[in-house]
């Protein structure tokens, strides 16, 4: 698992805020980040959906902030609309931690099998630039991510499969 302190530290060195809805491969990073909420210079935004948390991003970058939005896979089918007519249309950079869930870790959960197997797929007829996001070598992934982000202006994601960010 990625220590959630120094994954915390780099967020904060390029983000002002992070938005999104919750999932359990992200618990312990979210828990981290509710626990030292009065330290942290990241804003966290609840939401009750994806979209939402994508329109939030949206408005953070037109002030030229950035914005980071987390949420489950199968949140990608609910912001198809928000990326394409706003994020993507208006260049906005957005960094998306997207769970990476229905793999064979967590084939018991069958809700989630369609869209683990759909995921990539998903994101590149989206035209999103996506990586795993390892324990290995995870700070050089997350850094050539925010820089493609960055560079294009335009959202991009981080794949987090189960024990990435939770135990």
């Amino acid at each position: 698992m990625i220590d959630p302190n120094k994954f915390l530290t780099l967020l904060e060195k390029r983000f002002q805020y992070i938005s999104g809805v919750p999932c359990s491969y992200f618990k312990d990073f979210l828990a981290f980040l509710v626990s030292h909420e009065a330290e942290t210079k990241l804003k966290h935004i609840y939401v009750t959906r994806e979209d939402e948390a994508i329109g939030i991003a949206s408005g953070v970058a037109f002030t030229d902030k950035r914005a980071i939005v987390y949420l489950q896979n199968s949140g990608l089918g609910n912001i198809g609309d928000a990326l394409t007519s706003l994020a993507q249309l208006y260049k906005l950079p957005i960094l998306m931690l997207i769970s990476y869930r229905g793999l064979e870790i967590d084939k018991d959960f069958p809700e989630h099998s369609l869209m683990g197997e759909v995921n990539e797929p998903v994101l590149k007829a989206l035209k999103i630039p996506y990586w795993d996001l390892l324990e290995e070598n995870w700070e050089k992934r997350m850094i050539v991510a925010i820089e493609k982000m960055e560079e294009t202006s335009s959202p991009v994601a981080l794949l987090v499969r189960k024990g990435v960010l939770c135990q």
